[in-house]
C-alpha cells in the first residue's frame, strides 16, 4: 500500500512540476518540415544502412587502451569482448562460467591486451574473434 501511495504522490508531483502549459506547437513549422521532407523507400533505407554499417566496420579501429580498461573493470562479464566486436552471446558465456572460468580467462585477456594492445599497438587479431579464448 505504501508503494502505491508513494507512486501516486510521485506522479502527481511530477505532473505539477512539468509546466506543460509552457509548451507551444508551431503548426506552420511542422507543416513546412513535412512539405520539404524527402520521401525515402524502405529498399533505399536498407541499402543505405548496410553500406553505412559495412563502411563503419572496415574503417573503425578499436582502441587498445579502452579495451584494456574495460577488461580490467568488467572483464568477468565479457564486455571487453563485446567492445572488440565479438558476437553478442559472449557476455552470457563469460557470465555463466563464473566470470570466464572463475576469472582466469579475463585475467589472461587483460595481460594479452596489455602485451599486444598497449605495447605493440596491434589488437586486430582480437577484433571480431568468435572463439571463447581470444588468444
Amino acid at each position: 500500500m505504501k508503494k502505491i501511495l508513494f507512486s501516486s504522490v510521485f506522479v502527481l508531483c511530477t505532473a505539477l512540476v512539468s509546466f506543460s502549459g509552457n509548451y507551444r506547437v508551431d503548426n506552420v513549422a511542422v507543416d513546412n518540415l513535412f512539405d520539404n521532407a524527402l520521401e525515402v523507400s524502405i529498399s533505399e533505407m536498407v541499402s543505405l544502412s548496410s553500406t553505412t554499417a559495412a563502411s563503419m566496420a572496415t574503417f573503425e579501429s578499436k582502441d587498445p587502451v579502452v579495451a584494456t580498461i574495460v577488461c580490467f573493470f568488467v572483464g568477468g562479464f565479457g564486455v571487453h569482448r563485446h567492445y572488440l566486436g565479438t558476437k553478442g552471446s559472449m557476455w552470457a558465456i563469460y557470465t555463466f562460467t563464473c566470470g570466464g572460468i572463475f576469472g582466469v580467462v579475463p585475467l589472461v585477456d587483460f595481460f594479452v591486451l596489455i602485451a599486444d594492445g598497449i605495447v605493440k599497438d596491434n589488437i586486430s587479431k582480437y577484433e571480431n574473434n568468435e572463439n571463447f579464448f581470444m588468444w
